[in-house]
């Protein structure tokens, strides 16, 4: 019997790409799939060209839904989840594609030994242009992982933290309760932690099964969106924390504190370090408080909110006149 896959699609103002995302699944050599569509108040044609779409494939499986009012991604997606009655989830971005017309079955061959999750290769496209990205590239040292081998790979970055391009399986995912957080901007970043400490078995593909597209736009975020996108990763640092504790993940992986430690480094204190002192101030003394929860004994981040705005600064603000200068005493004081 064929195992069915629920491909699950938010779609928001995505008129000139939606149809181009649908036809890479139309395309698909493997016919055992429902395609959950759910637009999320676009405020272009979007579910327009959806409907006429579907009008015009009356041979696909389509399960399309108009949410009433605006919902965000997480629970969008969300929605997506309660309506698959696949025994396998796939997410898409309405923007991308899949790569060719084997990608479902790439992913249905490597279901044989029952893995929790299948993950796929990318191929990136900045401004339509293939591109090397090393943050998406699969650095796996082998076909599959289990149990505390899942973490020590996802600890140390060996695959790219977002939700699209795995298939997941339907029972894991409702067994393990796992849903993204809701109005959480960069659910995948909690969404890939979560699913990867519950996981017991993943397998890794070695064809491109995706293709991920990228406009570049360095005027598209604002100061003020900035520091909004800063308290998400700080509420996605937090839940990390508190779950590494109660799912014991520090005796499981001998990387997970230096994962936690460079998330807050990283993500947060990076970018805050460039905003002025009272907003960075406050963020490190939040972070010093999470880690003293999990770390007491470590001292992480008690240096004082004036030395540690200035080290961050030379570490990572490149406007600073101090920037990259005395590496040697800055990185043992800030423990990177």
């Amino acid at each position: 019997m064929m195992k069915k896959i629920s491909i699950i699609i938010p779609l928001y103002n995505a008129e000139n790409y939606i149809s181009k995302c649908l036809d890479s699944i139309k395309n698909q050599t493997y016919k055992n799939f429902e395609i959950i569509v759910i637009n999320d108040k676009s405020k272009d044609n979007s579910w327009g060209i959806l409907n006429d779409y579907v009008s015009e494939h009356l041979n696909l499986n389509f399960i399309i839904i108009n949410n009433e009012i605006n919902l965000g991604l997480s629970k969008t997606r969300n929605k997506g989840i309660d309506l698959a009655t696949g025994g396998y989830i796939i997410f898409m971005d309405n923007d991308d594609t899949l790569a060719d017309a084997l990608s479902l079955q790439y992913f249905i061959d490597q279901t044989d030994n029952d893995p929790d999750i299948i993950l796929g290769k990318t191929r990136f496209l900045l401004n339509d242009v293939p591109k090397e990205s090393n943050y998406h590239r699969l650095k796996n040292k082998k076909g599959t992982y289990t149990d505390n081998e899942i973490l020590d790979g996802f600890f140390s970055g060996e695959w790219a933290v977002t939700a699209w391009n795995k298939l997941y399986k339907t029972a894991f995912l409702k067994n393990n309760n796992l849903k993204f957080l809701d109005d959480l901007l960069h659910e995948d970043e909690l969404w890939a932690f979560e699913t990867a400490i519950a996981a017991k078995k993943i397998n890794f593909l070695q064809e491109e099964t995706y293709v991920y597209y990228s406009m570049s736009n360095p005027n598209s975020m604002t100061a003020t969106v900035g520091l909004k996108n800063i308290e998400h990763y700080l509420i996605i640092l937090t839940k990390k924390l508190e779950m590494s504790t109660e799912k014991g993940l520090y005796c499981r992986s001998r990387f997970t504190e230096n994962y936690l430690k460079n998330f807050a480094n990283y993500t947060i204190l990076r970018n805050v370090c460039k905003m002025d002192f009272g907003t960075f101030k406050s963020f490190y003394v939040k972070i010093e408080k999470e880690f003293d929860k999990s770390f007491p004994q470590k001292g992480l981040f008690r240096l004082h909110p004036v030395l540690a705005y200035y080290l961050y600064r030379m570490k990572f603000d490149k406007d600073f006149f101090l920037y990259g200068k005395f590496p040697k005493y800055v990185n043992p004081l800030l423990k990177i």
